[in-house]
């Protein structure tokens, strides 16, 4: 059958669902919506400054 070939693997992104409390989530579409961008990138975001003041 055609179609797509698989994908490695070790190139799949994690998808996980997270779900907010109503009022978080409705500030994280109000700040990917400034920022142009998907509340996805806003959590990474996040993530990646609190992982770095942990280290810091």
């Amino acid at each position: 059958m055609a179609g797509r070939p698989k994908k490695d693997e070790s190139k799949k992104k994690i998808r996980e669902a997270i779900y907010f409390e109503p009022e978080l989530l409705e500030w994280l579409r109000q700040e990917a919506n400034f920022k142009k961008c998907t509340v996805s990138i806003i959590v990474n975001q996040l993530v990646e400054e609190k992982k770095r003041n942990l280290h810091s």
